[in-house]
């Protein structure tokens, strides 16, 4: 074998060798992503706990003569263990009529501490869903049972973009109604650190017409976070949804819910957001999500729920 025969074999052999180590750090850092996304759903179950473990005592201290004052003075810190982690939970008043919960968990995961603060929606800021890597998304619908028609758009918040510079929604699903199980994909390739508002636009009549002006043909729009004018990275959680961060099949993703009527005040939704439905002791749990349900005369978020994945765009599947 030649000099330049036997060079270009070791440099083929150096490129596979590369090209492995890349492909095995690839791996190494998916599956560490996806172990820190479980543990933050673990976070959130357990902070949950400690969210519903002091509401129990806030109950048992209230009564028809008590101020909430003294509701929430009478209920002391309640600490505990859950699901190999712990939390600490309190209450807040937050008017002079209406306290709220508090509850803050610690859960340990590969070499990181994961913290998931629960409660106190008057300043209620979170971060918005972001994707980490070059994706796509796949949208299904889980729930669809509002007798309304609804259109579901997309807002990528570009990473250091003023908000005149933002893309302007994008329609994922036209306006429809009844449509449990139904999938759309939105194709284009997402850049990592974008952040994702999901859009809600409500057509009463169900008489919005092709080519649908957004946000004109609609009645009104429900948007799940609201963007902080003066600071492009802060989106502000709104009152009219509701989206958890949950796993689906082997992708990470969110669960979006929607309250779509706007008959109610917005204590009412922050309410029922935080505290459940009327009569349960706080929010049951599904597979670590807020368990929705028809419930009449308060918002029960289940008019429009749908589950949104990523997907790789060099796969062809999420």
């Amino acid at each position: 074998m030649g000099k330049f025969s036997l060079l270009l074999s070791l440099s083929v052999v150096g490129a596979v060798t590369i090209l492995a180590f890349q492909g095995n750090q690839t791996s190494v850092d998916t599956r560490e992503r996806q172990s820190l996304r479980q543990g933050k759903v673990i976070a959130r179950q357990i902070a949950r706990s400690g969210y519903n473990s002091v509401l129990s005592e806030a109950h048992k201290a209230d009564g028809p003569d008590k101020e909430v004052g003294q509701v929430v003075s009478a209920v002391d810190t309640v600490q505990g263990e859950y699901e190999g982690g712990t939390y600490k939970a309190w209450l807040k008043k937050i008017s002079s009529s209406a306290y709220t919960a508090v509850s803050v968990s610690r859960f340990s995961v590969a070499d990181s501490l994961v913290e998931y603060r629960m409660g106190g929606y008057a300043n209620n800021t979170m971060k918005a869903p972001t994707v980490e890597t070059p994706s796509q998304l796949n949208v299904t619908f889980e729930q669809s049972v509002a007798g309304y028609c609804s259109a579901v758009y997309l807002k990528r918040v570009k990473p250091g973009t003023k908000p005149e510079n933002q893309p302007d929604p994008e329609m994922v699903f036209p306006p429809g109604k009844d449509r449990n199980g139904a999938s759309a994909s939105y194709e284009k390739t997402i850049e990592p650190g974008t952040g994702l508002n999901f859009i809600l636009a409500v057509d009463k009549g169900c008489d919005a017409d092709y080519p649908y002006d957004f946000p004109g043909d609609y009645d009104h729009v429900q948007r799940s976070f609201k963007q902080d004018v003066d600071k492009l990275n802060t989106m502000r959680e709104a009152p009219y949804g509701m989206v958890e961060e949950t796993t689906i099949g082997s992708s990470d993703g969110w669960r979006v819910a929607f309250e779509d009527q706007r008959i109610h005040s917005k204590n009412e939704l922050w309410d029922i957001k935080e505290n459940g439905y009327p009569g349960n002791n706080g929010w049951r749990l599904n597979n670590g999500l807020r368990d929705l349900e028809e419930h009449g005369g308060v918002p029960d978020f289940n008019d429009q729920v749908f589950n949104v994945a990523l997907a790789d765009p060099n796969s062809g599947s999420t």
